[in-house]
């Protein structure tokens, strides 16, 4: 649509676009198609919680999350090549993961390295700060442990 005939708040291309009625109904099937290879995909990946995920793993969820995005609504984008996209992004995930294991140097690049925050019941204000976390933060996770 040229930008000199869109018409600011036109209530039917906001709500219902340029498209046929049709395309909603193609929309769903998209959408739940996309859906269901995400769900077998991500069973691909593994089993660990999104509290658990490292920022390598989060910024897989959101490379996935929007190639899967694009095809549910877009109609020039095919099914096809989003289901591939997603499918590669899970295998170099995969991949990625076999060479963290096999490399303790490729760990530490990808994962970065642990800090100490509490030792004998002491917290290290320091560690804190390079953590670059809030007391309010490491008080939350001790709460969500059991600990008092």
């Amino acid at each position: 649509m040229d930008q000199a005939q869109i018409i600011a708040f036109d209530w039917h291309r906001l709500w219902i676009g340029d498209l046929t009625p049709w395309f909603m109904l193609e929309v769903c099937f998209r959408t739940a198609v996309m859906f269901v290879w995400l769900l077998l995909m991500i069973r691909v990946i593994g089993k660990r919680g999104v509290g658990q995920f490292s920022v390598l793993e989060l910024s897989i969820v959101v490379a996935l999350g929007s190639a899967a995005g694009d095809p549910m609504f877009y109609a020039d984008v095919p099914l096809l090549h989003a289901m591939l996209v997603v499918s590669l992004v899970v295998l170099m995930q995969r991949g990625l993961a076999w060479w963290i294991i096999r490399s303790e140097q490729v760990e530490t690049f990808l994962e970065g390295t642990p800090i100490e925050l509490i030792r004998d019941g002491v917290l290290d204000l320091a560690a804190l700060s390079q953590a670059r976390l809030s007391l309010e933060d490491v008080f939350e996770n001790l709460r969500q442990a059991g600990i008092r």
